[in-house]
């Protein structure tokens, strides 16, 4: 098993290699149910401390985290979901 040292050093690695900071363009047809499952789990996953995705957080840029948050709000925006989220995430803090 790995320590988390060695992870984060591997992952911080590979985000260094030439061609990470390239721009994607992505085309992609989902329906409204994945988008709102994608945006909702790269909103929680945000929160991870845990695993790889707490340990990839750990080397990102805090401009790269605001810009998964941004892209998860313009998800549901694009669906026309950011109004119904908002519904479930007040109904879920109840």
């Amino acid at each position: 098993m790995k320590t988390k040292k060695e992870i984060t050093g591997m992952l911080s690695i590979l985000i260094s290699v030439p061609g990470m900071e390239d721009t994607v363009k992505l085309n992609l047809n989902l329906q409204r149910k994945q988008v709102m499952l994608l945006s909702n789990v790269i909103r929680e996953g945000m929160k991870s401390d845990q695993g790889m995705v707490g340990d990839l957080l750990t080397v990102l840029s805090p401009e790269c985290s605001d810009e998964l948050v941004r892209i998860s709000g313009e998800l549901d925006e694009k669906a026309g979901l950011s109004d119904l989220q908002e519904k479930v995430k007040l109904f879920s803090e109840q």
